[in-house]
């Protein structure tokens, strides 16, 4: 067998982290990413028995791997009206329903294998209840760390660690709180859990996973309300670390920009300090 790979330690948080931090969350205060209404964690049903809660949390993790936020929100809305519970699911859906609520998701037909087993597996060995450990929610088909560590929080409220999806890895990454780079989640994971202070994190991933789908998906609005931040240079500066061509983006959209925001004198400055440069 190889040996596990390294995982980087920090010995101190990174310089300055706590003013980027505090600067991502002001950015996100709005709550207008995707996520924010559509994500994984927004998708049980809150009204519903607390078995029924955790299990539509599950499996509305379980369907959001490799899957559009609107796509999971979407199929989430029709096993619910189906009836996602239990019970329904292994006694009056058959193999050929369940694909057919979830067709749309990415790798349907391996979740469709998953969602059947893991669910066989909650009423065989679990009273028809999520479980409340790492290992176990681990040991499901399907579940992998960061679906177990969402689940633990939001289901059971238990925080066990940071959920690193690919826009958490990448943005830990790019602003150096990995300690010299790291090559997948769980390595990114570890850096961040050595030095994040453990009040940070259960909501680490909500917020990084919101400005991450902002950068590629919501270039206009984030610059916008980069510019009308605390503190627009920092916030310019953290855009252009993340990968955001704030005088590409404030060109093309200024009139659009501007109407919404009124942020024309700082447009202006972007686009003419880029066409002097």
């Amino acid at each position: 067998m190889a040996p596990a790979a390294k995982r980087p330690r920090l010995v101190s948080p990174p310089e300055n982290w706590r003013a980027t931090w505090d600067l991502i969350i002001e950015l996100r205060k709005d709550r207008t990413a995707v996520v924010d209404a559509m994500g994984s964690e927004a998708l049980a049903d809150r009204e519903a028995d607390e078995a029924t809660f955790q299990y539509q949390t599950l499996i509305s993790l379980m369907l959001s791997s490799q899957t559009k936020d609107l796509v999971t929100a979407e199929t989430m809305r029709a096993l619910r009206k189906h009836g996602l519970t239990v019970d329904n699911i292994l006694d009056n859906t058959t193999d050929e329903e369940l694909h057919e609520l979830i067709r749309k998701v990415g790798f349907h037909n391996n979740k469709t294998k998953y969602i059947r087993a893991a669910t066989q597996i909650l009423r065989d060995q679990h009273d028809s209840r999520v479980p409340d450990t790492m290992e176990s929610l681990c040991a499901l088909p399907g579940v992998g760390p960061k679906m177990a560590l969402i689940t633990l929080r939001v289901a059971h409220g238990i925080t066990a660690g940071i959920a690193v999806d690919t826009h958490v890895h990448r943005i830990a990454n790019q602003l150096g709180w990995t300690g010299g780079g790291t090559k997948n989640p769980e390595q990114t994971r570890a850096a961040l859990e050595a030095w994040v202070p453990f009040g940070l994190w259960a909501r680490f991933n909500l917020e990084l996973v919101g400005l991450g789908q902002e950068v590629q998906t919501e270039k206009p609005k984030l610059l916008a309300k980069s510019l009308l931040s605390s503190d627009p240079k920092t916030a310019l500066r953290l855009l252009k670390t993340l990968g955001l061509d704030v005088h590409k983006v404030a060109a093309q959209h200024a009139d659009d920009l501007d109407s919404k925001y009124g942020v024309a004198d700082d447009l202006r400055l972007l686009v003419n300090k880029k066409k002097s440069s």
